[in-house]
């Protein structure tokens, strides 16, 4: 099986920036399958919109696979016939579903984070953020390693974002503050967006001037760390923006939730008895 890693050099740009693009990881004829996959879900879960039915909340479930709406579907300002253009995000697929567990434990993804975070890694967290054309909302500035209930922060976890659709400014795609992966922990600000609760960053504190706007094609995929400060959009376009996304955390990292501690699957490399 070929080895997947990367260079030295790309090692060096995600050491500095806390970001790294790696384009055509995955195949036209893959991403249509993980496309069609990801609609089996949606549709199985919000079958009930197509009759015009609103389900109670945001959030409906179906296998213990999780599908929100579009806050504006959500809240009833926006009528749509077709589910796949209501549904935000989707998550918690990859228990249930081999497809999803044989992408999550891909060699192309798997041998790149090694190289990136160590060689023990288990998978923290799974989905999918599909903003729908015209009405998928923003995303604030924020990190991703301060939502999570792992210590320590830094240096811990490599989120793989995955393009299923072409990813413009336009349509949202991902914009990084290069190098803010050092700066410590900025997300404890709770922002409102449409009703939608994030736990962000403090814009007015950032100069988001310096932001790298990624743009990408279907099936190149941006490995990025924990802490790096990013962004996407509104989806102003009458496309949509599907894209996968895996976290990915060391082994070695110790839980700070609640209890009963949740599994998180080792995907490579060894457990630790103080570990995750």
């Amino acid at each position: 099986m070929a080895h997947h890693t990367i260079t030295t050099s790309e090692k060096e740009v995600f050491d500095q920036q806390g970001f790294l693009v790696v384009r055509q990881v995955f195949s036209a004829e893959e991403v249509l399958a993980i496309k069609d996959r990801l609609a089996y879900w949606i549709s199985r879960a919000l079958s009930g919109l197509k009759e015009g039915q609103k389900p109670e909340g945001d959030t409906v479930s179906c296998e213990g696979v999780l599908v929100q709406l579009e806050p504006l579907v959500a809240q009833g300002k926006v009528s749509v016939s077709d589910p796949l253009k209501a549904a935000r995000k989707i998550w918690n697929f990859v228990a249930p579903d081999a497809f999803f567990w044989k992408i999550a434990s891909d060699p192309r993804l798997l041998d790149r984070v090694a190289a990136l975070l160590g060689p023990d890694i288990k998978l923290y967290a799974d989905k999918a953020l599909l903003k729908p054309p015209e009405i998928g909302v923003e995303k604030p500035w924020h990190q991703d390693a301060p939502y999570f209930a792992i210590e320590p922060k830094e240096n811990a976890h490599v989120a793989a974002w995955i393009a299923l659709d072409k990813a413009t400014k336009e349509n949202g795609c991902m914009e990084y503050l290069p190098g803010s992966h050092r700066w410590g922990n900025l997300t404890t600000t709770t922002t409102d967006t449409y009703g939608l609760g994030h736990l962000a960053a403090d814009a007015t504190q950032l100069d988001t001037s310096q932001a790298v706007t990624v743009e990408a094609d279907p099936g190149d995929v941006v490995f990025h760390e924990g802490m790096v400060l990013h962004y996407s959009g509104p989806n102003r376009s009458p496309q949509p923006r599907w894209a996968l996304i895996f976290d990915y955390v060391s082994a070695r990292c110790r839980y700070t939730g609640p209890e009963p501690k949740p599994s998180y699957p080792l995907l490579r490399g060894k457990e630790y008895p103080d570990g995750l």
